[in-house]
């Protein structure tokens, strides 16, 4: 296979100014995604709100794996003692 003199001096810095962007726009995407994960930019907090199905005390906290609508929580209610039950889970977005 023969390929002129003329094709490689002209292939050869077109090939590494490409791969010289492709690897620089890699390391700074790169980087700017860990800066963004790191600071915070956008944090989503999960929650649970709980309620007493007899006397209606109501009470937020944070969302731990397992909970679903229409558990029995392991809190009690500060009124009557009746177990709380979970009502409703959300999401919601804050700036850190």
């Amino acid at each position: 296979m023969l390929i002129s003199v003329d094709l490689y001096t002209t292939l050869i810095p077109v090939i590494v100014t490409v791969l010289t962007v492709a690897v620089l726009f890699y390391a700074v995407s790169r980087d700017l995604r860990n800066v963004l994960a790191v600071s915070g930019v956008r944090r989503i907090s999960e929650y649970v709100t709980l309620r007493c199905p007899t006397c209606g005390y109501v009470k937020v906290r944070e969302f731990k794996v397992g909970d679903y609508v229409g558990k029995v929580d392991d809190e009690k209610c500060p009124n009557d003692g009746s177990s709380l039950v979970i009502v409703g889970i959300g999401k919601e977005q804050a700036n850190a």
